[in-house]
């Protein structure tokens, strides 16, 4: 057993914090830490190979660690309270989560106590991600440690390096008030237009290049996934683009103003590709969860602008309230909305023969909708309403529909059902 080898061995006794746990170091390429010890649960953290972990407890062939620096996890806002990015829990066993809901997806790594402090990483909806104090555990497969024999110096030094690498700026949690509000919202011909305040300033950014505003040098620098890279190595990619889709989670829900279209929609092919490309049905199943979430962040921003079309409208500001509701619906439609190409698309069939009886199909998710038909009549959509289905085909455009565009299906499959 491994927790037995590990307490045998002339390990480190950790800093006060940590308690006296024994030591050990991630033995492969990205490890993957779980909430629980079952590859079913969410994950955590991916673990590079040679970073440092305490070990709490082994179950066979699973063990819990806990990393340098701490975990980021999710709270339920009416637990915490803030002073600007640090927060203190209020209450005795606040579960924590690993994903911002309560549903069995979202099994608890444990337990937050009174008064223990978080740093505050973003929010969505009734949920704040934080930084977690280092006594945060996860579990992860036995295989992937190895007890390299050190001295009590050099752990502690190994220690040290890899939390100073993971140290977060918190983001400073502001009270909305009635009269600061702050968005973006898309302009006709291109652009954007931040509204904070009462003021209106316009930017020099281009819908579909687009930055997060608080992005770092890196993040500006890194390059948008292709779909033929999805097809090579599907889980590669899907774990990266995870990542990326935390970074711009928090950044939004934080500030809207990070709001990143042409981003968004390009983890939504990644994801949408990952489903198309894979068997393994865990693989899918996370690809449908980071889809959900995506949905999630969408209808966050669509309820930012809508709040703005209503304050408008309760101002008697028309022509406002007429440029912002257009940009809403803007932005319920796929960004590139005009020209042919290929498509990977997933959503719920939708029979809708009122808005267009030659074309009565819709794929709908996350509060947008999707015109598609099969021209070749090998595919009967009408067996595949109400089903979640994972479709590829073609754009070509059509001025009889509103969209302007219809997806021409080529090939189809049914998903299996959520767990």
């Amino acid at each position: 057993m491994l927790l037995s080898l590990l307490l045998s061995a002339p390990f480190l006794a950790a800093p006060a914090q940590q308690e006296d746990l024994p030591y050990a170091e991630i033995a492969t390429d990205h490890a993957v830490l779980f909430a629980f010890y079952d590859k079913k649960s969410a994950q955590v953290l991916e673990l590079e190979k040679g970073m440092p972990v305490q070990v709490v407890t082994e179950y066979t062939p699973w063990t819990k660690v806990r990393v340098p620096g701490g975990l980021n996890v999710w709270v339920h806002k009416d637990y915490v309270t803030w002073e600007g990015g640090v927060g203190s829990i209020t209450s005795s066993r606040v579960r924590i989560r690993p994903r911002p809901s309560t549903d069995a997806s979202s099994t608890p790594l444990g337990h937050f106590q009174k008064d223990d402090q978080v740093l505050l990483m973003g929010q969505e909806g009734d949920w704040f991600k934080v930084r977690a104090p280092e006594t945060v555990s996860a579990w992860l497969l036995t295989s992937q440690l190895q007890m390299p024999q050190r001295d009590a110096s050099a752990w502690k030094r190994i220690w040290a390096e890899h939390r100073s690498e993971r140290v977060v700026e918190p983001v400073v949690l502001e009270e909305a008030t009635d009269d600061v509000v702050e968005t973006v919202v898309l302009k006709e011909g291109g652009g954007e237009v931040v509204e904070a305040s009462s003021e209106v300033v316009e930017s020099v950014t281009t819908p579909g290049t687009a930055t997060p505003m608080n992005a770092t040098p890196k993040d500006k620098a890194r390059t948008l996934f292709r779909s033929v890279d999805v097809a090579k190595a599907p889980e590669a990619q899907r774990l990266l683009a995870v990542e990326q889709l935390e970074v711009l989670a928090a950044a939004v829900t934080s500030d809207n103003r990070s709001w990143d279209r042409r981003r968004l929609d390009n983890l939504e092919m990644v994801f949408g590709h990952v489903i198309w490309h894979s068997t393994d049905l865990r693989t899918i199943n996370e690809a449908r969860r980071s889809l959900t979430r995506i949905d999630g962040l969408r209808r966050f921003y669509f309820s930012a602008l809508a709040a703005n079309v209503r304050r408008a409208l309760a101002a008697k500001q028309t022509e406002r309230a007429s440029t912002l509701d257009k940009a809403l619906a803007a932005e319920k439609k796929p960004m590139v909305y005009a020209g042919e190409g290929t498509s990977v698309e997933i959503g719920w069939v939708e029979y809708r023969p009122s808005v267009n009886a030659n074309m009565p199909y819709r794929l709908v998710r996350g509060g947008r909708e999707l015109p598609m038909h099969s021209f070749d009549g090998h595919q009967d959509l009408k067996e595949f309403v109400n089903r979640e289905i994972v479709v590829r085909g073609i754009w070509r455009n059509d001025k009889s529909l509103a969209a302007g565009r219809v997806l021409a299906i080529t090939e189809l499959r049914v998903l299996p059902p959520r767990e």
